[in-house]
């Protein structure tokens, strides 16, 4: 051992910053190396049990185009269509069809098409399966309960026809209609499976819909494109795939019919006029035919034909501008009943563009603000701003109707006059002529009219049938071929560190709980006190008496009997190397003040010293007990004058050289005994018959009978123990050592675990103590001594 800087001149005690060492960092840690083994065995287990327990999950992607306005028909493919298109088609943005299909009405669509409300699982060792498309029952719900929604149906097949509930003994028959806790439903027989024990789970759409559109991802992978990336998560690959297969499909559904709404009224509006002119024709038709009978009427002359071809050109025009007004009010009536149900009105009969240009604008704004109310709320800005704009158009659409009527009604007047001109021309043409003139001119403005609906109509219903989706399906679902959850290197990588990390994060817990003293630079640090020795852990046991309280053999080669010869040997280094008289104390009892002052008083008599060991510890002595002799009488009985101390020294079996006085009786004033000043007359008389005297006196930090010994004495070796002593008590040991109220005070460090992991393993002579372990059980080294000795060594 080192046995510089054990003097005690040290006079500045300044509080050193410790260095870190990460040899010493690491090395703390061998005390618990077990906890790493235990730790990492149960990570992996539970690394073992998540991944037989955790379903996997894969991602199935597919993608579709948005197809742009200005990239749809070209004009190779005529000019009705390009102009149909243009009158029909969208206006998409990106943005805005992502949101539709994220959009909760169309994944309740999905759910309620593929009938996902309904859930199939069952057991499979540790892990739970889903069924889906491989069930052996099937359940058809009419109307679930709450409690259904909540606790799973469980269904045991039986054999081919017969199945119970749950834990119900009673067998049912498949194909019939049941009514129990669960709700009203129709239970009939699936396909052939492995599978005989089937849990039903009955889920709220809402709820289910939400869920499946958290694991839905809608993305745009290049900003410069109209693709957009769809991406579902589920533990199903094959219901995965329909997922996304039914949601285009709802999808492209729900566009078309947004862009058909215009056409489908128009082409209603038309259905409803021709019904009402071929009812009109017919009845002109046939009054002509019963006119020309009962007249008898063949020909017509011709100036009655040239005032009927004026009036039927006058009566056409006049016509006309009645089926625009007719068709003004309707439109006027149209923007008033607007969001009501209201039929829009066939644009094709205005003649105006600037009213069809507003009416196509009113159009699509109603179109636009119809699919951002599906999803998104009343007090979203992008809704507030499309109402603002349709009333705005609105108000423009009624001034240019209202400006229109005028303007017709103007025109109705002057052919009216004109008509009324050739009407007076034809009161000079006989009686029954103008009369079949009359009739005739109502044929004629029947079929005109009729002939021009069936027209419009032919039109509109090109424009429906030519109207296509704006987009386009580019891949077809794919699925992964590993799960994305859970990766099972990630899980067992995850398993590993953590069976790493929590050991080290409980060790630097129990470390930082720990207030009691480790490590020998704690000692120097915080007491600022020389260590004179070190003494190690007794982990033996001596016929029945525990380690601690043994008295080593000092003939042995063990460690610890080595260690108690290197402290014999340090003790000439106390001061100017003439200590004699050493007291020796602890800050608590149970630190083994005892044990050294016994052990250390042994080996100074096995090397031919006279010693003496006093037991001045009158309040609770030990001495007699550890040496197994007689404390009737003692120190006590000499300190109140009951005669001289050769009357109760003692000798102790263990050396002919070594003598102990024991306490004596137990007085009720120590202190006061201790300070009568007899104390020191009994330790000059004893200094000239013994080399060295040693006390075993009361702990310092709970009484203060150690102070009152310490006056008298050479040196004073306070005991420290490794896990025991608390850290406070090292500063109280600072605090002595800078009033200097010890003589000479150094500090021995007993108890010390050299296999828990301590400091660097000290050793005399770089050896280690094991060197000197005379059992041959010992040369086997157990697995803690070994880490320690490749630490020590690296």
């Amino acid at each position: 051992m080192n046995n510089q800087n054990l003097s005690l001149g040290n006079d500045n005690f300044q509080d050193e910053e410790p260095e870190f060492n990460l040899k010493e960092y690491i090395v703390r840690y061998v005390r618990y190396w077990y906890l790493f083994p235990i730790f990492l065995a149960i990570a992996l287990t539970a690394a073992f049990f998540y991944l037989q327990i955790t379903q996997p999950i894969y991602n199935t992607r597919t993608s579709i185009l948005i197809k742009d306005e200005n990239k749809g028909l070209s004009g190779n493919q005529g000019d009705i269509l390009s102009e149909l298109s243009s009158q029909f088609g969208g206006n998409k943005l990106v943005e805005n069809e992502l949101e539709i299909i994220k959009s909760q009405t169309l994944m309740e669509q999905v759910i309620k098409e593929l009938s996902l409300d309904v859930s199939y699982t069952s057991k499979n060792g540790l892990r739970t399966i889903n069924l889906y498309k491989a069930s052996p029952v099937v359940v058809k719900p009419e109307v679930i309960t709450p409690f259904g929604l909540k606790k799973p149906l469980v269904i045991h097949i039986v054999d081919s026809t017969h199945f119970r509930f749950n834990d119900e003994e009673k067998l049912f028959e498949f194909n019939q209609r049941f009514n129990n806790a669960w709700g009203a439903f129709v239970v009939s027989k699936g396909i052939v499976s492995e599978y005989d024990e089937i849990d039903i789970h009955f889920m709220d759409t809402k709820l289910l819909a939400e869920g499946m559109l958290n694991r839905l991802s809608v993305t745009q992978p290049n900003i410069k494109s109209t693709v957009l990336q769809l991406d579902f998560e589920d533990t199903n690959v094959q219901r995965s795939k329909d997922v996304l297969n039914k949601l285009l499909d709802v999808y492209v559904q729900s566009s078309l019919s947004d862009k058909n709404s215009e056409a489908s009224n128009t082409l209603k509006f038309i259905e409803n006029r021709l019904g009402l002119i071929t009812g009109e024709l017919g009845d002109v038709e046939k009054d002509v035919e019963s006119y020309k009978t009962e007249k008898g009427i063949t020909d017509i002359s011709a100036e009655s034909q040239l005032f009927l071809e004026n009036i039927k050109e006058n009566d056409s025009k006049l016509n006309e501008v009645n089926t625009k007004i007719s068709i003004l009010e309707s439109v006027d009536n149209y923007i008033q009943n607007s969001g009501e149900g209201a039929v829009a009105p066939a644009t094709y009969m205005i003649d105006d563009p600037v009213l069809v240009s507003l009416l196509t604008r009113f159009n699509e704004l109603e179109l636009q603000r119809e699919r951002y109310a599906r999803t998104t709320s009343p007090n979203n800005p992008l809704l507030q701003t499309i109402n603002t704009q349709l009333e705005g158009t609105r108000q423009s659409i009624r001034e240019n109707v209202q400006n229109l009527k005028r303007g017709m009604a103007v025109t109705k007047r002057n052919l009216e006059g004109i008509n009324s001109r050739f009407s007076a021309g034809l009161r000079s043409i006989p009686k029954k002529e103008r009369e079949f003139v009359g009739i005739k001119r109502q044929q004629s403005i029947k079929e005109e009219l009729y002939l021009y609906l069936l027209q419009k109509r032919e039109e509109t219903a090109l424009a429906y049938a030519s109207t296509v989706t704006d987009s386009r399906l580019i891949d077809a679902p794919i699925s992964t071929f590993n799960p994305i959850r859970p990766k099972k290197s990630l899980i067992w990588l995850g398993a590993g560190i953590a069976g790493i990390i929590l050991p080290i994060f409980l060790i630097n817990i129990l470390f930082m709980l720990n207030n009691t003293v480790q490590r020998r630079e704690e000692i120097e640090r915080i007491a600022h006190t020389s260590i004179l020795g070190e003494i190690g852990l007794m982990k033996s046991v001596v016929n029945g008496v525990s380690g601690e309280d043994s008295i080593i053999k000092m003939t042995s080669r063990s460690a610890v009997a080595e260690q108690f010869r290197a402290l014999r040997t340090n003790l000439q280094y106390l001061g100017d190397g003439n200590c004699r008289v050493i007291m020796l104390t602890s800050s608590i009892g149970g630190e083994g003040k005892s044990f050294i002052s016994i052990n250390l008083a042994a080996s100074l008599a096995y090397s031919d010293k006279r010693v003496l060991l006093i037991g001045l510890d009158l309040r609770k002595p030990t001495l007699h007990e550890r040496l197994g002799i007689s404390n009737k009488t003692g120190a006590s009985n000499s300190l109140i004058g009951q005669g001289g101390s050769e009357d109760f020294i003692q000798s102790t079996g263990v050396h002919p050289k070594f003598n102990v006085l024991t306490s004596g009786p137990i007085p009720p004033n120590p202190s006061e005994l201790l300070s009568n000043g007899k104390l020191p007359i009994l330790l000059n008389e004893l200094r000239e018959k013994y080399d060295y005297i040693l006390i075993d006196s009361p702990p310092f930090g709970l009484v203060t009978d150690s102070s009152l010994i310490a006056e008298h004495v050479d040196a004073t070796l306070y005991i420290v123990r490794f896990n025991y002593t608390i850290l406070d008590h090292l500063k109280r040991i600072g605090d002595l050592q800078r009033a200097k109220r010890f003589a000479n005070l150094s500090i021995i460090f007993n108890g010390v675990n050299y296999g828990a992991g301590y400091g660097y393993g000290y050793g005399y002579g770089g050896y280690g103590y094991g060197y000197y372990s005379e059992e041959s059980a010992n040369s086997s080294q157990n697995l803690g001594a070994r880490l320690k000795k490749m630490v020590s060594k690296s």
